[in-house]
């Protein structure tokens, strides 16, 4: 199945953390599945993308058959629609019913207009090209890569990491266009973040928590952050990378050609920055049948330009934005608040706690100068 520029534009849709699962008996199973599609199908005809890619943690089942009758599912909008996708795994997917990435990719490979190349890695990484308007050359390159599960025993961490084969994968497919190609611009499109996002916080006291603040978790645990001046968008939690360092942003910067990267696994962020010269940009939970954020579930669209080629225009497409307050899965006060609005009231009570702690000493010292 050809890609390419249409009219020097390109545009595709990033689906993060669908999180579906295979139960549909009872009425909540039912409204979450009715959401989740209501979402996709207004997406794909507000933006009428080119490609759409999945971004990890797409199907839960017990076996082969629900993972195949969930896949069909979540990617009949883009059948009926005659839109080609392509996906990435999150530390999720292979956690199912089904365990190895063969017996997936088969399942994948078996889905009307699913892209899945013949050539991947051993970790099941591949690349997709997008040929410019004429069809006569590469235009652009989309990286899809796995960025693992759990994270090994032999560090702490609750993550895993793209390995050094995965990085040289990177590095010799990027020669090869640049050689065949001249220098041609890629992206990467991953589940889980590499640690340099945090080049995109800066960290903050714990009066941060009382406005913008998230608190760290894993091996940032104890400290707050916010969006530094490079990044825009929404920080509604700690972004959660490896706890090693691979060496995959390094590699990606001095490929020469890979210009941005886009992350999934953080269900609530959907901020974008620029950090060493690499755009990097998460993409915010797109189900209702996981934690999120009131009803800002939604999608990412990003657009590449033929004539301005290593850059792109991006924005979040949220579900309240075409909804409204119209909700079959969400109820009550959460079609009102983000979760990080739970976090901040929960930041106020212990603030509060803290200054009356430290205001009664004071009052004790005053009633005894008095």
């Amino acid at each position: 199945m050809e890609l390419k520029f249409n009219n020097k534009k390109f545009k595709i849709m990033l689906v993060g953390d669908p999180h579906c699962n295979a139960k549909d008996q009872t009425a909540k199973d039912k409204a979450i599945i009715k959401d989740y599609l209501s979402l996709q199908y207004a997406a794909l005809e507000r933006e009428k993308p080119d490609l759409v890619i999945l971004m990890g943690d797409n199907a839960g089942g017990e076996n082969a058959e629900d993972i195949r009758k969930v896949l069909l599912r979540i990617t009949k909008p883009y059948a009926d629609n005659h839109i080609p996708f392509s996906f990435i795994l999150g530390n999720h997917d292979l956690q199912s019913g089904v365990k190895t990435l063969n017996e997936l990719y088969k399942i994948y490979k078996e889905l009307p207009y699913c892209i899945l190349p013949e050539e991947c890695s051993s970790y099941g990484d591949y690349e997709i090209k997008v040929n410019n308007s004429d069809g006569t050359k590469t235009a652009l390159s989309l990286f899809h890569m796995y960025s693992g599960d759990c994270a090994e025993d032999k560090y702490y961490s609750c993550y895993d990491y793209v390995k050094e084969e995965q990085i040289n994968f990177i590095r010799e497919k990027t020669e090869r266009l640049t050689k065949e190609n001249g220098k041609t611009p890629a992206v990467v499109f991953q589940h889980m973040p590499v640690l340099e996002e945090f080049g995109l916080l800066k960290q903050k006291s714990f009066l941060s928590m009382l406005f913008n603040g998230v608190y760290g978790i894993n091996e940032n645990y104890g400290k707050f952050y916010t969006l530094n001046s490079n990044a825009f968008g929404y920080l509604g939690e700690c972004p959660c990378p490896p706890g090693v360092n691979g060496g995959e942003f390094e590699a990606v910067k001095n490929t020469g050609n890979i210009f941005a990267m886009f992350f999934g696994h953080d269900h609530m962020n959907d901020f974008v920055g620029m950090y060493d010269g690499i755009i990097m940009g998460q993409t915010k939970l797109s189900s209702f049948n996981a934690y999120g954020d009131g009803l800002m579930q939604g999608v990412r669209i990003l657009e590449f330009d033929e004539d301005s080629p290593f850059t792109l225009k991006t924005k979040m497409l949220y579900y309240r934005d075409i909804f409204g307050n119209n909700c079959r899965s969400i109820k009550g006060s959460q079609k009102i608040f983000r979760d990080r609005t739970s976090v901040k009231l929960e930041a106020s009570l212990k603030a509060a706690g803290i200054l009356a702690a430290i205001s009664l000493p004071i009052a004790m010292i005053k009633l005894l100068i008095k």
